[in-house]
């Protein structure tokens, strides 16, 4: 058995906690604009950076349909029903649906991985440098066509697909010069100043980040999408940078807790969609954002626990047929 990379899995790991954190934060992001900054922040890189990680992990070369199948498309149908149940229940929606077309909250991501891996398939016959720009492209073009939505996650699979191509071919060494570059004072110069452009953009919405909708849903001026998505594209490069030079290299005693991550995602959205049906309608303050990171933190620790990996393991277990 090939031993794990603990740079990656705390790179996952860390990156699961700012996921959790910003779904817990983004009910408050109105109480104060440095909250609404904060979100904005964490949401221009994490994500990009867990579907560039996803893409480098893919280096063994497309995989066949059917593990695609078992491994992320009958887990997303499962949790796309029981998701659909539990919001039912708890008044999130007016009745049990069976749609599965449109993902429900951040299930977006399993469909979108399926996709994505199934997009190497066609991929192959072209040069690293074909690609990227044609990925990029294809992100920058799908806003304008509002055909492009959230049914089957189109906008942002193909939105996000250059995250994943990069990953796919960003080669080895780069990785361990990363791990290895010594001025890692850098990477708080280009968090400060990825946060100063949130910060000085009073522009910004949910779905520049989001990246699920086309341009004319969320935009006044939809002709300036395409440069915008560039920029963000840009901005999400710049935050993955800071971020894995930050990210420590050796095995800790949290290192293993980066294994069940997709576990945790899968999972926490009970909780944080649960709080937010009670609608409580309070404010918080900046001791309390802190606890709610650490409260982040403690959920993220307590889903990846080898408790709650066996149970989504036997789960998929059972939902996967013999193909």
């Amino acid at each position: 058995m090939e031993k794990r990379d603990a740079y990656f899995d705390n790179a996952k790991l860390f990156l699961m906690i700012l996921v959790v954190f910003g779904h817990f934060l983004q009910p408050f992001i109105n109480d104060h604009a440095f909250y609404n900054d904060l979100y904005y922040f964490i949401f221009t890189f994490h994500m990009p950076a867990f579907i560039l990680i996803s893409g480098y992990f893919a280096k063994s070369g497309p995989k066949p349909v059917s593990k695609l199948v078992k491994k992320l498309l009958l887990p997303y149908i499962f949790f796309q029903l029981v998701y659909s149940g539990y919001y039912t229940l708890i008044g999130l929606q007016d009745s049990f649906s069976m749609e599965l077309g449109t993902p429900q909250w951040s299930l977006w991501f399993l469909l979108s991985l399926f996709c994505w891996n199934l997009l190497l398939h066609l991929t192959r016959r072209f040069s690293v440098k074909q690609v990227v720009i044609g990925s990029v492209i294809v992100a920058v073009l799908v806003g304008y066509f509002p055909i492009f939505d959230r049914f089957l996650a189109m906008q942002r699979t193909l939105t996000f697909f250059p995250y994943f191509i990069v990953g796919y071919w960003l080669p080895k060494t780069s990785i361990e010069k990363v791990k290895q570059y010594p001025k890692k004072w850098l990477a708080p110069i280009l968090f400060g100043g990825l946060f100063l452009f949130i910060q000085g953009n009073d522009l910004i919405n949910k779905y520049w980040v989001f990246g699920s909708k086309p341009y004319q849903d969320y935009l006044n001026q939809p002709l300036l999408g395409g440069p915008q998505r560039l920029i963000f594209f840009a901005a999400g490069l710049i935050g993955i940078t800071a971020f894995l030079l930050l990210v420590p290299k050796r095995r800790y005693f949290f290192s293993h807790w980066g294994k069940n991550t997709l576990t945790v995602y899968l999972l926490h959205g009970f909780l944080v969609k649960g709080l937010r049906a009670l609608d409580f309608d309070i404010e918080i303050n900046t001791l309390e954002v802190v606890l709610l990171f650490a409260a982040s933190t403690l959920l993220t620790v307590l889903l990846s626990s080898k408790r709650f990996g066996s149970w989504v393991a036997k789960g998929k277990q059972a939902l996967q047929p013999s193909l």
